[in-house]
């Protein structure tokens, strides 16, 4: 009997958005979008992946996904045996000019032959090799695993514009200040500062993908300075939300069936 492919490429497109709910893959999976966004969950956290950046999830990973408006992209599973180097969890990682040329070969293959589907394997190796050596930051909101911080922090991450102080969350949950400074941290490894700043340039990522406005963005998560929201976002991303997407994306522009 014929070993199993250790690389299976879909190329898909749907008009609506799709809710995922929890599930794992014994394998591990790269993908990625032309258009929309797709935000990955799992109890740890959050992860936003617009187009331009090469998502993953882990083999055996427990995940749930949902997307937003149309979207159109690629998805790669990849045997576990292939993926030691990449990380534990979900990832996003930012696509170098590398990593677009080896995704536009190695999608490009008609793989229908055993010498074409090892071309392809090679391919991916490589591809994991540079991803695993990306430095990049992944567009990840830590989450905490505390049920009373963990409800805070899901109003924030919904509602971002949110402008309750530490001291009124503490009240409202019914924590003592130094205990949800103390336990918030420990649990995301960033303070609530830092956390709720990156919990809104997340969501603003979220609606420049979906073709908002960089004023109307601004004051959506929360900012009543539209140059002070400019100035935080190129700072961490670096560069700002008119250019954060001027990159091509990581994808084929020909239709395929399932290799």
């Amino acid at each position: 009997m014929a070993a199993e492919t250790p690389v299976r490429l879909w190329i898909n497109a749907y008009e609506a958005p799709r809710v995922t709910g929890y599930h794992a893959h014994d394998d591990g999976q790269l993908f990625a979008l032309r258009a929309g966004l797709q935000v990955i969950e799992t109890p740890s956290g959050r992860w936003v992946q617009p187009p331009g950046w090469i998502g993953w999830i882990a083999p055996r990973c427990a995940h749930a996904a949902q997307s937003f408006g149309a979207t159109a992209g690629w998805s790669l599973h990849i045997d576990a045996s292939m993926a030691t180097a990449l990380p534990d969890g979900p990832h996003v990682f930012a696509v170098t000019p590398l990593m677009q040329g080896l995704v536009d070969r190695m999608t490009s293959l008609d793989a229908s032959s055993e010498a074409l589907e090892a071309r392809r394997g090679h391919l991916v190796t490589v591809l994991v090799d540079e991803l695993a050596a990306s430095r990049k930051p992944s567009l990840h909101l830590p989450m905490p695993q505390d049920k009373r911080l963990a409800a805070m922090a899901s109003a924030l991450a919904n509602e971002p514009a949110l402008a309750d102080t530490i001291d009124q969350w503490a009240d409202r949950i019914g924590m003592a200040r130094r205990t949800l400074t103390r336990r918030f941290a420990t649990e995301t490894g960033l303070s609530f500062a830092q956390w709720r700043q990156q919990a809104r340039l997340l969501k603003a990522v979220e609606l420049l993908s979906l073709g908002e406005p960089v004023t109307a963005v601004a004051l959506t998560v929360g900012y009543s300075s539209v140059s002070a929201f400019i100035e935080t976002f190129r700072k961490h991303f670096g560069r700002t939300p008119a250019r954060f997407f001027d990159e091509e994306a990581a994808l084929p522009r020909a239709k395929k069936k399932p290799a």
